[in-house]
């Protein structure tokens, strides 16, 4: 079970990729909400997000999901031009 964290992840284009070539789980971080992203999704400053994932802190869902840096497998950044 591959696990991708994708930053900047806008409306899920790129993580949909990531899922077709065999990621099971994808939580996204953007700092726009966006409505109809296919995966779990954290509404944040990504840089920010990664700071402190990066610092030995978790990532939490108001759902009670919750993901450290070493959950994920792969990171992702396409940050807007």
């Amino acid at each position: 079970m591959a696990k991708l964290l994708d930053l900047y992840c806008g409306a899920g284009g790129t993580g949909m990729g990531y899922y077709r070539a065999g990621f099971t789980e994808i939580v996204g971080v953007d700092i726009k909400p966006q409505k109809r992203y296919p995966f779990h999704f954290y509404l944040g400053d990504a840089l920010e997000i990664l700071g402190l994932l990066l610092k030995g802190e978790s990532l939490k869902e108001t759902n009670g999901d919750e993901w450290w840096l070493s959950d994920f497998d792969f990171i992702h950044a396409s940050p807007p031009c």
